[in-house]
């Protein structure tokens, strides 16, 4: 076991793992109906390509990705399409499960643009929770160095237990996922990170090792502790890297991946097979046959609690998600997505509703189990006060929202409540001033564009009236030395246009997954046509002044 290195702060919550991982991992019963929504990833929703009466198999495209950071939607039943909306579509079963798979990859001989092309086809996106496009994390490598993939198995939320069995029974196939995506990133390093709370698991990965190739893989057991699945907590305890405030694990060279997301890159690349299913822990007091399934996307968490012996009378309450991080189901009709990683059907005697709020008494536990050394205090008073100013100087968006502070605070303040609505505060704040932004910068470009014109208009005409004074020669030259200046600075503003809409683009994104992004890719577009109109401006003209001088 290595605990060289430590984050700061973290909890002991009761683990309440033991009910669903005792039993194997199994395949859930095929639906007969399912519903699968269009935003079922970060960034911008799927755009649908398929009409009601249409007959799909499993596998079919039903939503094409939409922008830039987006992902595509499969059908995950065959039969027919019975509607089709803005935000899902419905697909009724046919029973006969047919499918249809892309045309299988040997990783080892193709080209990375080609397995980038198939993680975009298969609609994978990151299973761990965050939902980020696969195919957009893989091109990291564009624009970082990586050094060394991680492989985050801590899996630290109470109850849930879906990498624990997905390591048991496919520890060999998570691992060759790994070693794709290290091709992809060109890492020279991969660590699996694992709590000791897992034995099985880890001895699965330890019989695993010795078939994984090319990149010898590295297995580290930590001591268990929430939160240590997150991805700072993980890199400073398996790696001693502290990544940037505001930054990403990208900018200290590390890229993580979870297990189920490895697996999906496995079965997309082997074996030809989109992203349609995935492994959800089913689990809580209220049903009586708790255990993992792999669950086809769009099944109802009704239908699905149902199946696992649902006591109806006795449920209190579905979280999707960890009791730490997750968030209440309003309706059992909900469907399965591909960021459903566990469905905790819970008593009232297992998950109380919290006692009612009282005065801050000032006791810093809060600030003792802070995974990220900030001042949840602190940021409480301000959040409240909606002092944004030191909400931003205190590291607010450095919050993960893991919760350690809410779970120990004995006013039962619910302090992470406060931390997402001063965030989402501040992220539409940034939004307004990034439009306002792109704004003044089209506005000043226009300025720009309009006095070069002018300056070209004057410099032909000055170039005319000389004309009969100088030789021609000599005046084109001085004309052309005038226009290219002022091209090479509409080209130079332009360029640093798309440099800065593309930070504004990848920022909104990673501080708000669910936000929209079609005003950002806009901006980005409008700048990139505006960037090429430059290029071929000064690309005409410097080759007119070529002409003209060896005339």
């Amino acid at each position: 076991m290595s605990n060289a290195y430590d984050f700061p702060g973290g909890i002991y919550p009761p683990e309440r793992k033991q009910r669903s991982n005792r039993s194997a991992l199994t395949e859930a019963p095929l639906p007969s109906r399912v519903i699968l929504t269009l935003q079922q990833h970060s960034g911008q929703a799927a755009t649908p390509c398929v009409a009601p009466g249409d007959t799909v198999k499993v596998g079919s495209v039903i939503a094409k990705r939409e922008g830039m950071i987006s992902s595509d939607l499969h059908a995950s039943i065959s039969g027919m399409v019975s509607e089709v909306n803005a935000t899902q579509i419905s697909i009724e079963g046919d029973g006969q499960d047919e499918w249809l798979r892309l045309p299988p990859l040997a990783w080892q001989y193709v080209e990375p643009h080609a397995l980038l092309e198939r993680l975009n086809d298969s609609g994978i996106v990151g299973l761990g929770g965050a939902g980020f496009p696969t195919h957009i994390k893989a091109r990291v490598v564009e624009r970082h160095a990586i050094n060394t993939l991680v492989i985050n198995a801590a899996e630290c939320e109470p109850y849930i237990t879906v990498d624990d069995l997905t390591l048991r029974h496919h520890a060999n196939e998570v691992l060759e996922g790994a070693q794709i995506i290290a091709k992809l990133c060109g890492a020279q390093h991969i660590i699996i990170g694992i709590e000791d709370n897992k034995p099985e698991a880890i001895e699965a990965l330890k019989h695993a090792l010795s078939n994984s190739q090319p990149i010898s893989i590295e297995l580290k057991v930590i001591a268990t502790r929430y939160p240590s699945g997150g991805e700072r907590q993980l890199i400073k305890r398996l790696l001693n890297l502290n990544v940037p405030s505001g930054g990403l694990p990208a900018d200290v060279g590390v890229l993580c991946h979870n297990p189920g997301t490895l697996l999906a890159i496995l079965h997309a690349v082997r074996d030809g097979q989109p992203l349609v299913s995935r492994v959800v822990t089913l689990t809580g007091e209220a049903i009586s046959q708790p255990g993992n399934r792999w669950v086809r996307l769009g099944t109802s968490v009704r239908e699905l609690l149902e199946q696992a012996g649902l006591n109806t009378p006795e449920l209190h309450q579905v979280i999707q998600g960890g009791p730490m991080m997750g968030t209440p189901l309003l309706t059992l009709d909900a469907p399965v997505t591909k960021l459903t990683n566990c469905l905790i059907a819970a008593t009232i005697e297992e998950l109380p509703p919290p006692p009612a709020e009282s005065p801050c008494i000032r006791c810093g536990e809060c600030e003792s189990v802070c995974p990220v050394a900030l001042l949840p205090q602190q940021l409480h008073w301000y959040a409240r006060a909606q002092d944004d100013a030191k909400l931003e100087r205190y590291h607010l968006f450095d919050c993960i929202e893991c919760g350690a502070c809410s779970y120990v605070c004995p006013s039962h303040i619910p302090l992470v409540v406060d931390y997402r609505e001063a965030k989402s505060r501040l992220r539409l704040q940034r939004i307004e001033t990034a439009k306002a932004e792109h704004a003044k910068h089209r506005f000043e470009f226009r300025q720009a564009r309009l006095a070069r014109e002018e300056a070209e208009k004057q410099a032909r005409k000055e170039a005319r009236q000389a004309q009969q004074r100088r030789p021609s020669n000599t005046i084109a030259a001085s004309s052309e030395k005038v226009d290219l200046r002022g091209l090479r600075i509409a080209h130079a503003a332009a360029k640093a246009s798309v440099k800065k809409a593309e930070k504004t683009l990848a920022r909104v994104a990673q501080e708000d997954p669910k936000q929209s992004l079609d005003d950002f890719e806009m901006q980005l577009a409008t700048a990139q046509e505006n960037l090429k109109a430059a290029e071929l401006q000064l690309a005409q003209a410097r080759e007119q002044q070529s002409s003209e001088e060896s005339s």
